[in-house]
């Protein structure tokens, strides 16, 4: 039986965060490619078909995540954090929970490894944003009272989704969560993922965005 990894306590979590101050946050999937923001989706009311269609053409040839990493240097940055799935649903890692990724369309590679990798070979602490709500499912704007069955579903794939972004990529630095509104931490299960986040990375930082304070508030707006 594997021996469950000890709980960091939350003041050495925070030390490197407190002293680092400055990072890079990056904004980037398929809405990159109609330069009109990551809400366009939503905003203009693009149909979930004409939207997806997008992963067809994002197929980011000059991509090269250790310029980033040097212009954050260059910037005096100490770590990034790169959204591995905005509102839109779609992934940028090699999910199993989905085809609607990078791998498995145009792309036709993990796009979140070679990020880490280059945060890595850059000596920068890395950071995923990943966003609890997609705008596909119908279950998320029904909610878990109109739909519990189909909201246990959903709730079950945005776990198994955090679990695969924090199990496959060897130490994450910080989780950067989104998209909870409007329902509520025990809507989301937000204890029980959090509890599954720390148990496979201890030395991690959570922001407030799944409904529980966690380490650091993300105020917006």
């Amino acid at each position: 039986m594997a021996a469950r990894k000890a709980v960091v306590d939350p003041e050495k979590r925070l030390q490197w965060w407190r002293e680092a101050r400055f990072g890079m946050f990056i904004h980037w999937g398929l809405y990159s490619l109609l330069e009109r923001g990551e809400w366009i989706m939503y905003c203009e009311r693009i149909p979930k078909s004409e939207y997806a269609a997008l992963a067809g053409r994002f197929n980011p040839r000059k991509y090269n995540p250790d310029e980033w990493v040097a212009a954050a240097h260059h910037a005096g940055m100490k770590y990034m954090v790169l959204t591995s799935r905005h509102h839109d649903g779609f992934c940028l890692w090699d999910t199993a929970t989905t085809d609607y990724s990078a791998p498995k369309t145009a792309a036709g590679r993990d796009l979140v490894a070679a990020y880490i990798d280059a945060c890595r070979r850059g000596g920068l602490k890395v950071g995923l944003y990943y966003s609890l709500l997609d705008w596909r499912w119908p279950a998320y704007w029904l909610g878990p009272e109109k739909a519990p069955e189909a909201w246990a579903e959903f709730v079950d794939y945005v776990h198994e989704q955090v679990e695969e972004l924090v199990t496959r990529y060897g130490e994450i630095d910080i989780l950067w969560y989104d998209g909870g509104w409007p329902w509520n931490a025990e809507q989301w299960r937000s204890q029980e993922l959090n509890a599954m986040v720390r148990k496979h990375q201890p030395h991690i930082l959570i922001n407030n965005r799944s409904g529980l304070p966690e380490d650091f508030g993300t105020p917006e707006q």
